[in-house]
């Protein structure tokens, strides 16, 4: 079975289609971290118990799409001069090099996350609270600086360099068992213990890539590599080769199944202070993700600054006629990027990584003259290489019935501001949840974002189990 016709260019095209049609580390609706109600907040933190126990609804338990980005879709297509219900990429030729590099950053990025409950179930019993879930997660970022997007629009003679090209994404299925009791009439503790079965992985990155373009000629150095685990193995092709060596050019038999294994763990705690100054406020705290897989047989290939290869230059774009499509400019910009990034074969090996740990801190305080409202901070942390991001959180709660919440949240960090909320209805029998952490900012006539890459959706259907408890 043959899906990539050069195993980087597919890598490199789909992370070019994700900053355009963009799913680093959503889980849950963060919205909802202070709901108590909500049947799902302990996969924030374990120590949190919710209400009421629960048993999902096969797949529809907890849903939740997060897109994160210092740019948009805004950034990379544009409407046609010709025809304005038609869209061109960035290096259509009617598209100024001013025009778009203008509103990039000096790294653009986006992260696009994806978490999907297959199975749950949890129940309050043996002294605490205990969860049992089967989830999967997809998690797929790009990278990509300033400098190289300039050379790929002006290409103009002359140096350039540029370092920190990064496309990833990263596919498992998570099975966590957890647990959390209180230790005292104040402090909860719990924990989530997590194995974590890979079934897909892809990584290319670039340390640095130097370029002299001239009129005859581009000449590139470059370090790089990409690791693909896949079930396969890379193809390769007489007619691609660089200094005498022979490129990648594909990758074959693709077997779905597992193809890493690793585990990982979530703690913590939760305090609530219940007399004098500070009644009605609890502070907690999470550490989730701790944890690692392995990709085993991974299909490796890397190119070295040893010596320069040969570039002719991105002159595959459609431009003229009725094929002007924007699938058939992708795919002269598909090609191109086949000869830009030239990878050697170095057989397989094992990758082993983190999944992104993940770290929040919170505060909430009850209001004392309506204890149904509280306001709560949310700071949230994600480390994980060049996706590494941080977040803050104010988050107003209600609970005007004791089946019905709501939740208001406004956010800032890394990659921007926004607004978000949350529905939820929690009844014996039937759990329904609905919300954002951040709506979708402002879109073109074709619906695409043309601001940062900031939205996230998120809904669950569960039977709720039994009477609620405080």
């Amino acid at each position: 079975m043959k899906i990539m016709n050069s195993g980087f260019r597919r890598i490199f095209t789909v992370a070019l289609l994700l900053l355009l049609c963009a799913g680093v580390n959503a889980q849950v609706l963060r919205t909802g971290y202070f709901t108590e109600g909500n049947v799902m907040r302990y996969r924030l933190n374990p120590a949190l118990m919710s209400t009421r126990g629960h048993v999902s609804i096969p797949v529809l338990g907890n849903i939740n799409i997060d897109a994160m980005g210092n740019v948009g879709m805004g950034n990379f297509l544009y409407d046609s001069h010709l025809n304005s219900d038609k869209l061109v990429t960035f290096m259509h030729p009617t598209i100024s090099a001013d025009k778009f590099l203008g509103d990039l950053e000096d790294e653009n990025k986006v992260a696009l996350n994806m978490d999907m409950t297959i199975l749950s179930t949890a129940f309050h019993a043996w002294g605490g609270f205990n969860s049992i879930d089967l989830t999967m997660r997809s998690s797929t970022g790009v990278s990509l600086p300033y400098d190289m997007l300039r050379f790929m629009k002006v290409m103009g003679n002359g140096e350039y360099n540029f370092s920190d090209v990064n496309v990833r994404t990263r596919n498992f299925a998570d099975l966590s068992l957890g647990h959390s009791r209180k230790i005292t009439n104040s402090l909860t503790v719990g924990a989530r213990l997590k194995f974590l079965f890979g079934l897909g992985y892809a990584n290319a990155s670039f340390d640095n890539m130097s370029i002299k373009a001239n009129a005859d000629r581009w000449e590139i150095m470059a370090k790089g590599d990409a690791d693909i685990a896949l079930g396969g193995q890379f193809g390769h092709s007489a007619d691609k080769s660089v200094n005498g060596k022979t490129m990648v050019d594909g990758y074959d038999d693709v077997k779905l199944g597992m193809n890493g294994f690793g585990m990982g763990i979530d703690l913590g705690a939760a305090y609530e202070f219940k007399k004098g100054p500070l009644n009605g406020l609890t502070l907690s705290a999470s550490l989730n993700d701790l944890g690692f897989i392995s990709w085993s047989k991974a299909a490796h290939a890397a190119i070295s600054p040893d010596a320069p290869y040969v570039f002719d230059g991105f002159d595959n774009m459609a431009i003229h006629g009725n094929g002007n499509t924007l699938d058939d400019q992708w795919e002269g910009l598909r090609d191109d990027l086949e000869d830009f990034f030239a990878l050697e074969d170095k057989g397989e090996r094992s990758v082993t990584e983190g999944i992104g740990a993940k770290l929040n801190l919170a505060a909430e305080y009850e209001m004392p003259f309506y204890r149904r409202l509280s306001v709560g901070l949310l700071y949230t942390g994600c480390f994980d290489g060049p996706y590494t991001n941080n977040q803050g959180m104010l988050v107003v709660n209600v609970s005007p019935l004791d089946v019905l919440d709501f939740a208001v949240s406004g956010r800032v960090g890394t990659y921007g501001a926004g607004f978000g909320a949350m529905a939820n209805v929690h009844c014996t029998g039937f759990s329904f949840f609905v919300g954002t952490d951040c709506f979708l900012s402002k879109v073109g006539k074709q619906f695409i974002p043309l601001e940062n890459m900031n939205a996230n959706v998120s809904f669950g259907v569960n039977i709720a189990l039994g009477k609620a408890k405080n």
